[in-house]
């Protein structure tokens, strides 16, 4: 068994649990998942939800997603282009700059961008240049809140000082380090060398240029992680002193993702040691002042996400948790994927599509989702399973998710949750399977789907 402590209670966790709910089920950054959607949503269907957004003068968050990296790590489950030759950064940056030039001549230019990520891929693959001029060009259409967070990925390894300063004069108030594991051997297996001292010295310039808040990435259950040795990875993590902490499962689905499988899975940890990395690293970044946030995200005490999941305001989206809730998201550059006015849209996977399609109409648009009734019902029961923790049973509850209730028994027996009569909660021991208390109410999840990763 494995014994730690969530939100001050002391939690055992047995070996035969985890054997149990071990098993593939989405990660649910989106309700319905991105399998569910349609081909035959178009660039009209999507036009029509920005319209609506319009009418609500809904507030907005803008993804621009920059695919390249100099090189791919075998542990990567994001749409990538890897490649050294620099010079594919200017055409896929004239083609961004015509769709943003058509997203502008239907969104409503008074509504407020209160959010803005740059994420890849690499994002600092393009030169300080080039950011200023997608920028200054997202500046000429949008208006900003006073409030609005401005974030960007960062790969240390190929990120200058001279950079940060130009992310810093544009506004730029918040970013996330790749970091993964710092451990030699595990760096190696995952493809990604980074020096302790290249990271410290990155998350020291952002601050030294404004950046309020410095935040790193780790990953537990990569090739030839141990438990010793991820404990030195926390140790080091930690005298970082980052305001954030996201804490990634592993995606080993190299059915999906050719390159993993350069990765052997004898090399893997299994499920069991995995859940002693998280454990451990739960009860490591508490006792430093970190408050245990969702599935995978820890922040101080003092962050406002803290104060966001204390309120019941915290929302999670495919950036993850967020204090940026009821934004219409707008997703730009290849594979972004949009969230407005109930309905979902991704552009086009591959580059070449991507870019021949903007370049022909300003659209990219491959397939979407507009949402039912029922779809937004349980996309919302999913993210309070996934951001507090709790379902309130209050008006219909009871009789519409009926057969829910029911398939909930086994995991009330488990301790996973606890069912009561005016409401269900997710035990303390429940938040390592939020995953599995959200496949519940997922009416399109096939028995034994075999396109996700395991839950544990």
């Amino acid at each position: 068994m494995i014994q730690t402590n969530i939100d001050g209670k002391k939690i055992t966790v047995i070996k035969g649990l985890v054997e149990k709910y071990n098993r593939p089920g989405p990660r649910y950054t989106s309700y319905p998942t991105a399998p569910n959607w349609k081909k035959g949503f178009a660039t009209a269907d999507f036009t029509r939800h920005l319209e609506k957004g319009n009418l609500s003068q809904t507030p907005l968050s803008l993804y621009f997603h920059i695919p390249f990296c100099e090189e791919r790590c075998t542990f990567c489950a994001c749409s990538v282009v890897a490649t050294k030759r620099h010079e594919v950064a200017k055409p896929y940056l004239k083609t961004l700059l015509r769709e943003i030039d058509k997203v502008a001549e239907v969104v409503d230019h008074k509504r407020m961008v209160e959010q803005l990520h740059l994420g890849g891929g690499t994002p600092t693959y393009f030169s300080s240049q080039q950011l200023e001029t997608l920028i200054g060009h997202v500046q000429k259409y949008f208006s900003f809140s006073k409030t609005a967070e401005i974030s960007i990925e960062i790969d240390p390894r190929v990120t200058a000082d001279e950079q940060i300063q130009t992310l810093s004069r544009l506004g730029f108030n918040r970013t996330s380090l790749g970091l993964q594991d710092f451990d030699p051997e595990v760096q190696k297996e995952a493809g990604r060398i980074q020096s302790e001292e290249e990271t410290r010295h990155i998350m020291e310039t952002a601050r030294e240029f404004g950046f309020k808040s410095v935040n790193v990435d780790l990953v537990y259950g990569l090739p030839k992680q141990a438990p010793e040795k991820f404990r030195a990875t926390l140790k080091k993590v930690l005298a970082l002193q980052p305001d954030r902490i996201a804490l990634f499962n592993f995606a080993y689905v190299p059915w999906m993702h050719a390159h993993q499988r350069k990765i052997a899975e004898k090399d893997l940890p299994d499920g069991w040691t995995k859940l002693k990395m998280f454990c451990e690293a739960i009860e490591t970044f508490q006792n430093a002042g970190f408050d245990f946030i969702g599935l995978d995200h820890f922040a101080k005490k003092e962050d406002e996400l803290s104060h966001a999941r204390r309120n019941g305001t915290m929302y999670r989206n495919f950036q993850g948790y967020t204090t940026k809730a009821d934004c219409d998201l707008i997703g730009m550059g290849v594979t972004s994927i949009s969230y407005v006015a109930g309905a979902f849209a991704q552009n086009a996977k591959k580059l070449k599509n991507y870019e021949d399609s903007v370049t022909k109409a300003g659209w990219a648009t491959e397939h979407g989702m507009a949402l039912s009734e029922d779809d937004l019902l349980r996309q919302k029961i999913i993210h309070e399973i996934f951001c507090h923790q709790r379902l309130k049973r209050s008006g219909d509850f009871n009789r519409y998710f009926e057969k829910e209730i029911a398939a909930l028994k086994p995991l009330a027996e488990d301790g996973i949750v606890a069912i009561k009569p005016d409401e269900i909660l997710v035990t303390p021991l429940g938040r390592f399977f939020l995953r599995n208390v959200g496949m519940i109410f997922d009416a399109y999840l096939k028995t034994g789907d075999g396109k996700f990763s395991k839950t544990v």
